[in-house]
């Protein structure tokens, strides 16, 4: 299930803001009434800061 992850948002690391990035999608993870060091995580790949949620989070966000 750890390569279940789901790119949430992708923004190269000039014009972007890590702290704010990842506090933004933690608080999607909150909002949801989920963990959100459990279903968020960001990495930096290419150039680019990469977060990623969990499919949890994901089918919550997508209303499944």
């Amino acid at each position: 299930m750890e390569n279940d992850w789901i790119l949430a948002e992708k923004l190269p690391v000039d014009d972007a803001d890590p702290k704010a990035l990842l506090a933004k999608w933690a608080n999607v993870a909150e909002d949801m009434a989920l963990v959100p060091s459990l279903n968020v995580r960001m990495r930096v790949a290419d150039g680019h800061f990469v977060v990623e949620v969990s499919p949890e989070l994901y089918d919550v966000f997508r209303g499944a």
